[in-house]
């Protein structure tokens, strides 16, 4: 995949989207942690936490997965956000993962930015393949404004109070 560096202006703001480097991960933990409680379960703190180490070595971090691709958005050179696809083997379906904005930096279209960065990069690549994702209550209609339709809700999945949002892109 040729990934690419993409110079955005929000708001008269010059931000970046480039790929992760390990150099972004106390950035991205700090992103992750002023969004716990409300948009992830403190559980899937591991979770992240593996896909970062793996990332840091350059591997796949499941072995289920045939591509991972791992971006952060970088403002007055600070990641103030993160998101990511993967390509599970043997499927026509590529799944966003991960993706984040930095709680202060929220409603500003700096998610929006980084989501639709992630839908060309799989375009570009792999151009026949649906897109899914999963997300909670609190974030479904963020991507229902962004043509993605709930195909499955599952009441608790991430923890108490944290239902799971399975979503396609139409």
């Amino acid at each position: 995949m040729n990934t690419r560096v993409k110079i955005l202006v929000l708001d008269s703001e010059i931000m970046l989207i480039r790929e992760y480097k390990p150099s972004d991960r106390e950035a991205c933990i700090k992103i992750f942690a002023s969004n716990e409680s409300l948009y992830f379960a403190p559980d899937e703190f591991f979770l992240f936490e593996n896909w970062l180490n793996a990332k840091d070595k350059g591997k796949i971090a499941y072995k289920s997965n045939q591509v991972e691709h791992f971006y952060v958005v970088e403002q007055n050179s600070k990641v103030i956000a993160c998101g990511g696809f993967y390509i599970p083997a043997d499927s026509n379906t590529a799944s966003m993962t991960w993706g984040m904005v930095e709680n202060g930096s929220h409603k500003r279209g700096i998610g929006k930015k980084l989501l639709i960065y992630r839908i060309e990069e799989i375009k570009q690549s792999y151009p026949k393949f649906s897109i899914m994702l999963d997300t909670s209550q609190h974030t479904f209609k963020f991507f229902e404004k962004q043509d993605f339709s709930v195909t499955k809700i599952t009441k608790d999945a991430y923890g108490e109070g944290l239902d799971r949002y399975d979503m396609t892109m139409n």
